[in-house]
């Protein structure tokens, strides 16, 4: 809804500006077409009374500084002192026997001489101080609509092209996930059927050597797999939300890990600090699953053999919102890379893909609606994870 919203925003936008650029010179046009008119007729006044033997009549010179007044240019006329005798079209009202007003007058005659030098009469004992007429005021105003029209333009163009490339991303990441997952069908029911005949032909002492039930976490290991292949099927589509128990999403996956990480129980230490009667969260579990899988596999990778600890943290619940720690004690995230972690590509691994964050935020942001942030931290990394409560706790 938003995407189609966002580029209907933006023309409307760009719409509104550009009608609003062409009322605006239209309306600067037609004042300077009046205006030649008006200097058209003060010119024809001025060469008629040159070429008159009489000159200019009294009668004449009124109707020309009535014409030269709807020029719009502010003007004040002054004595030598500088008391002002006479205004027009000042932008505010001038009554010239109000003391405050005659002030007021004199500060704006300050101003008007330092854009235009005035005109001084010593024989006639005046001075006339000018100004700009307000469509040329108006007139410095088009290069900044037109800078403003052409970063619009430019911007809206640069937005579409990578909203357009994202959403080829998009499809090609769904398409991508949809097809691996169509594809792991077969093998996973093949995997089944090998384990039930294992289970009927195999001697039991060759399914538990050493007290490890081989069978048992086979088939722990096909049902994870059956779990993947589901998680890729939900990429594109909107997941069912239930209450999900953090507790057992956490605990889960800490078994899981200490299980098939043989070094790490000599050399990492898994700390899941989430009590069993933390409230449950509004989410969908198989994408809250592996939201929490790949932040322990970049955790382990980022240990990569050497002693640590790795722990999950119950911060607790307030406004709504359950809150958690990931952290480990491993080498930290380069500085370089600490604002642009949970971008696509971006990674601490050689050879890594730079998926992995950038699908826990999916997950955990724009699934959930929910937060992970990166903590700063002098030793190791360590994630700040919020997501809504559900039911009566939220």
């Amino acid at each position: 809804m938003i995407r189609r919203l966002v580029p209907i925003g933006i023309v409307a936008a760009f719409s509104a500006v550009l009608i609003s650029y062409l009322a605006y010179t239209w309306q600067l046009s037609q004042e300077m077409r009046a205006n030649a008119a008006v200097f058209s007729h003060i010119y024809f006044q001025v060469v008629q009374a040159v070429a008159s033997p009489e000159g200019m009549t009294a009668e004449a010179e009124f109707k020309l500084l009535l014409q030269l007044y709807d020029l719009g240019i502010p003007v004040v006329q002054t004595d030598l002192e500088g008391y002002p005798t006479l205004t027009r079209n000042l932008p505010f009202e001038a009554k010239l026997d109000d003391p405050d007003h005659v002030e007021r007058v004199r500060r704006y005659v300050e101003s008007l001489d330092q854009g235009n030098p005035p005109l001084v009469d010593t024989d006639r004992n005046f001075v006339v101080h000018y100004g700009e007429p307000l469509y040329l005021r108006r007139l410095r105003w088009i290069p900044w609509l037109q800078a403003m029209l052409l970063v619009g333009v430019v911007g809206t163009g640069v937005w579409m092209i990578r909203t357009s490339s994202r959403s080829e991303r998009e499809r090609i990441w769904t398409a991508m996930a949809r097809e691996s997952a169509h594809q792991m069908g077969t093998p996973l029911s093949s995997l089944v059927g090998w384990l039930e005949l294992l289970e009927d032909t195999a001697p039991p002492e060759a399914l538990r050597p050493d007290g490890i039930g081989v069978l048992e976490e086979m088939e722990d290991d096909v049902r994870r797999l059956e779990k993947v292949s589901r998680r890729f099927e939900l990429i594109g589509r909107k997941p069912a939300f239930r209450p999900v128990s953090l507790y057992e999403v956490v605990d889960r996956l800490g078994r899981y890990f200490r299980a098939r990480t043989p070094s790490m129980r000599e050399h990492v230490s898994l700390v899941t600090n989430v009590p069993e009667d933390a409230p449950a969260v509004l989410g969908n579990e198989t994408l809250l699953e592996w939201a929490f899988e790949n932040l322990f596999k970049n955790a382990l990778d980022s240990l990569a053999g050497r002693d640590g600890v790795i722990s999950v943290t119950w911060l607790g619940a307030e406004d709504g919102v359950a809150r958690l720690r990931f952290a480990d004690d491993g080498p930290g995230v380069d500085p370089a890379l600490r604002g642009r972690l949970f971008d696509v590509g971006v990674t601490t691994k050689q050879g890594g893909w730079g998926v992995g964050l950038s699908l826990v935020r999916r997950i955990f942001v724009d699934a959930h609606k929910g937060s992970v942030t990166l903590e700063p931290t002098e030793v190791g990394t360590s994630f700040a994870i919020s997501l809504p409560l559900a039911g009566p706790d939220a």
